[in-house]
């Protein structure tokens, strides 16, 4: 939550998720049935009946689309007398696991920390995309029909003649054609022309040389003119080939006869292989005319059919979906995160209350103006652009208005509030804060090196102090440096000022003259050498002129800091149950246990 309120005091981006096969109305959680009190803030209730009204203002939507694809497929499973198969769930999870050279549980836990997708969950996605394939089988007709000429391709792309052959691909005609004159006197030279001159990152190194190609398996156009040529012959400039803009050029090495292998011996695994190609495309398209034909109104969010529909969300093919299985499902799913962005909000109002602060409707259309004059480019007129910056805020977030005020706004306001008195300029600050905008700076080239690479360093410091030169620098950067701006920019870093965070770099640039090299400097986990190339003198301006832009950078940083540390103190001294993780906090009697003394013995 914090983070989220933070990051530019405005963005939160909500992670919407894909539906369970097989979810009954009365959704429980993997944690079971969801408790009337969620959550415990200092004393202080989360009701689930709150919790389920934020996450169907925040997912309800989405969520709903899901229910009813779902839905339809369990509705056509149960007309059709399908079912889906433990065995035969584990079963796909298994292939897909071997497909990706990973275990059945790698591929669970991958799935779960890349997509946030549980075990359970992605079983219940996998059913029903195999109950989806199993009612395409019965409704597809004659689309999953495998013809003998697809028969016969797919034989051929497999088992049949091959070709060997070169390319070399070139990015203009101009090269092309040279290449081409040469090689029309000297086709020997083909693969040394590829190794030299191609563009083509995949073959170069090979000398061009290209897969065995077989028949229905690349540009029917470039197929039928390898098959057509002759050993060592060199083909016409090829145009936009592989790439608009590219020019490729081909020769062949040699032809290859058809695997020997029995014809009927394959055909019963290249009918399914083809079978099972053609099913995704014809299971969306039977899924698409079961949408057509069913009959969906969407009652959620609709205020007149809310009224006359309570407690439902949608009906489909005259059987209701209700606001209670959708809610369910939204907490199953987002719960835990929704939850955890409504205890923090929690905890800043309660700490606003504790102070007798309240904020009013004006004050949070003032943040709002300051977040448009930060962020965005001012109107003609020399306002803020308040229009602009909420279309994009809504449009990042997901959020309506009123919940963008609520959720994001509000604790905005509100730790600004409480964190104001702590909040302190000092002339120091100022005057350190000038020397970094508008002070002395130098300009050096740098070679990073990771820590443990103190010999290569080492190697490297003594080649740059042979020949002390920016050129030689460069070369050097260029060659070793690890950070991948400072390689390709040949050493190039931002002019060094004084008070930005790095007193070590600092302090070693300030000291050197244009010309000289600094000793090894270790900064955290890396190693720098630094080259003096000039000393850029200060900026002509008195400090009365940018004394206000200063204090407003100043505070607007302090502030944020400040607000970090403050926030975490909220979360350290908070007395905390969340019952849907089953997470417990009381710091108090966690310092009881600590300090309780212990008997001698």
């Amino acid at each position: 939550m914090l983070s989220t309120i933070l990051t530019c005091l405005v963005f939160c981006v909500p992670v919407f998720g894909v539906p369970a096969f097989g979810q009954s109305p009365n959704a429980q959680g993997p944690r079971g049935e969801t408790p009337e009190i969620v959550a415990e803030v200092n004393g202080e209730r989360i009701t689930r009946t709150s919790l389920a009204a934020e996450t169907l203002q925040l997912h309800g939507e989405a969520e709903l689309h899901d229910l009813i694809y779902h839905t339809l497929i369990r509705l056509e499973s149960e007309r059709l007398n399908i079912t889906v198969t433990s065995e035969e769930i584990n079963a796909e999870i298994f292939r897909m696991a071997q497909a990706a050279s990973l275990t059945t549980e790698q591929l669970l836990q991958t799935i779960e920390r890349q997509r946030s997708i549980s075990p359970a969950r992605y079983q219940q996605d996998i059913a029903r995309r195999l109950a989806l394939g199993k009612i395409a089988e019965q409704l597809a007709g004659s689309r999953l029909n495998v013809s003998p000429e697809e028969l016969r391709a797919a034989y051929d792309a497999q088992f049949g003649p091959a070709v060997r052959a070169r390319q070399i691909v070139f990015a203009s005609r101009a090269d092309a054609e040279a290449a081409h004159a040469e090689l029309q006197q000297h086709p020997e030279i083909f693969a040394a022309i590829a190794r030299n001159r191609s563009i083509c990152e995949v073959t170069q190194p090979f000398g061009g040389a290209l897969r065995e190609i077989r028949r229905h398996t690349m540009h029917p156009y470039i197929e039928n003119m390898l098959f057509s040529m002759q050993p060592g012959q060199i083909s016409p400039i090829i145009e936009n080939f592989p790439f608009p803009g590219q020019f490729a050029i081909f020769t062949v090495m040699e032809f290859l006869q058809p695997v020997e292998i029995d014809t009927e011996a394959v055909k019963r695994q290249l009918f399914f292989q083809i079978r099972d190609a053609k099913l995704p495309q014809v299971a969306n398209e039977v899924f698409a005319e079961l949408q057509n034909r069913a009959q969906v109104q969407v009652v959620f969010g609709n205020p007149v059919l809310h009224a006359q529909y309570p407690g439902v969300a949608a009906i489909l093919n005259g059987q209701p979906i209700s606001i209670r299985e959708l809610a369910e499902i939204c907490i199953q799913r987002h719960g835990e995160s929704v939850l955890n962005d409504k205890i923090h909000r929690l905890l800043i109002e309660q700490a606003a209350r504790r102070e007798g602060i309240v904020i009013s409707e004006q004050d949070i259309n003032n943040e709002i103006r300051e977040m448009a004059y930060i962020h965005l480019p001012l109107l003609p007129n020399g306002e803020p652009n308040v229009e602009l910056w909420l279309r994009r805020a809504l449009e990042a977030t997901g959020l309506s208005l009123p919940m963008y005020r609520k959720n994001v706004v509000v604790p905005v306001v509100l730790l600004k509030r409480l964190t104001h008195p702590h909040v302190q300029i000092t002339e120091e600050d100022i005057q350190r804060s000038f020397e970094a905008n508008f002070g002395k700076r130098i300009r050096c080239l740098a070679i990073f090196f990771r820590a443990q690479d103190t010999r290569r360093a080492q190697e490297v410091w003594q080649m740059a102090n042979r020949h002390r030169t920016e050129e030689n620098f460069g070369d050097l950067a260029e060659r070793w440096s690890f950070d991948p701006y400072s390689r390709m920019g040949r050493g190039v870093i931002p002019p060094i000022a004084r008070h930005t965070g790095q007193p070590i770099l600092e302090r070693e640039a300030f000291s050197l003259q244009p010309g000289e090299l600094s000793q090894i400097i270790q900064i955290g986990d890396h190693l720098v050498i630094l080259f003096c190339v000039a000393h850029i003198p200060p900026v002509s301006v008195r400090i009365e002129d940018v004394r206000d832009d200063l204090v407003a950078d100043l505070f607007a940083k302090k502030q944020q800091m400040i607000i970090n540390r403050y926030f975490e103190q909220l979360l350290e001294q908070a007395v905390l149950t969340n019952h849907l993780t089953g997470e417990r906090q009381n710091p108090h009697l966690e310092r009881a246990v600590r300090e309780e003394p212990t008997l001698q013995r």
